[in-house]
């Protein structure tokens, strides 16, 4: 503890002469200013703060107040209607970065309620820091009770170093401009999905994009006004478990996508072959027109049963040797012409029978054989 020396005579002396202190501004009286009434309940001689109580002409109107240093400007009122007010001086870089600050600190914590609403304004003079900051060094929990929870701002971020839940009864994202998406995977749960789209919706990038329905009930439908078009540099595989049915219109909409319109229904391969294999079933092709097979090479035609062939008539041009080699031969025809430069016929056994005249006219008539029979 430490000890202090008693006051001389001559500060005894002074004190009983001139007072315990010397003010610099006059004494103020308990009177009326501008017809409000003050009455001080204490002064500080040394900062000049004050505590007082205030009553308004209309002698209805009261205050306690209390009055920091002289020239802060800071203070608190105690209303006569139950308000409180908490004034805090001008920020004065002069007079420090804290200057104008009102600061709280409560060691064991606090619990502020309001029973009606309230407004809470926080400026930044600067316009180059935080106007409001809020550090929490436990969870930060906020609930409103039948109503709702609004933020407006210019530019709203929402950052967490673990996790991000948007968890709600029903959840709607709304924008006047794009809304962008970025993350390594982005995975989706729903019941339903439905997308409205009234411009272009588009897809692109590296990435593989797959679908697998285990549902059997689970449909693919595109119905489309437009055009459909698809541009494959690799390989196009389809296994159709059930049954394929392609029904082409032919008909014009809109600006055509394909020009050449020569032809309904067009399959055309630069390079390799076209096969068309039915490995349990027939191979029927029917047109109510004209029929047009050509080939640049050879053309085979195998069949393991009866091949028959119905036409009003059937001409056949070969530039080369033509061979007909079959098990038997059957040529039923109400008439047959056979125009050739050169017809021959090698077999074990020919038989050439007319019901009525036979007919073998010629420049030179040979017939060769071991015995010739005349009947």
């Amino acid at each position: 503890m430490t000890t202090q020396a008693a006051a001389t005579q001559e500060t005894y002396n002074s004190i009983k002469t001139e007072g315990l202190a010397t003010p610099e501004t006059p004494d103020e009286s308990n009177g009326e200013v501008d017809g409000i009434r003050l009455s001080y309940l204490c002064k500080g001689y040394r900062t000049r703060a004050s505590i007082y109580e205030r009553v308004l002409p209309d002698k209805l109107t009261t205050a306690l107040c209390l009055d920091g240093p002289s020239g802060t400007d800071n203070g608190m009122t105690f209303h006569g209607d139950g308000r409180i007010t908490v004034m805090t001086g001008a920020r004065d870089p002069n007079l420090g970065a804290a200057s104008g600050k009102l600061n709280i600190t409560a060691w064991g914590g606090g619990l502020h309620r309001h029973m009606d609403k309230c407004f809470m304004e926080f400026n930044d003079p600067t316009r180059d820091g935080q106007a409001l900051n809020i550090k929490c060094d436990g969870d930060y929990v906020e609930q409103t009770i039948g109503g709702e929870r609004v933020i407006k701002a210019k530019v709203i971020r929402i950052e967490a170093t673990d996790a991000l839940y948007l968890v709600g009864q029903s959840v709607k994202i709304q924008s006047e401009s794009d809304i962008e998406m970025a993350g390594t995977a982005i995975n989706t749960a729903q019941i339903n999905k439905k997308d409205i789209v009234l411009g272009q919706k588009m897809s692109f990038g590296a990435g593989e994009e797959t679908s697998i329905q285990f549902d059997p009930r689970s449909n693919q439908s595109i119905i489309s006004s437009g055009h459909i078009n698809r541009v494959i540099a690799g390989d196009y595989n389809k296994y159709v478990a059930g049954v394929s049915n392609v029904t082409v219109g032919g008909g014009v909409f809109a600006v055509p996508l394909v020009e050449d319109r020569s032809a309904t229904y067009n399959v055309k391969t630069v390079v390799g072959n076209i096969q068309n294999i039915a490995a349990a079933g027939g191979f029927i092709n029917t047109a109510s027109a004209a029929a047009t097979i050509a080939a640049g090479g050879a053309v085979t035609i195998a069949a393991g049963g009866a091949a028959t062939v119905t036409a009003g008539g059937i001409g056949t041009f070969a530039a080369a040797k033509t061979n007909f080699t079959v098990a038997d031969l059957n040529l039923t025809s109400a008439k047959t012409s056979f125009k050739t430069a050169e017809f021959d016929v090698d077999a074990a056994k020919v038989d050439i029978v007319g019901a009525a005249d036979v007919s073998i006219t010629g420049a030179n008539v040979r017939l060769t054989g071991a015995l010739i029979y005349l009947n």
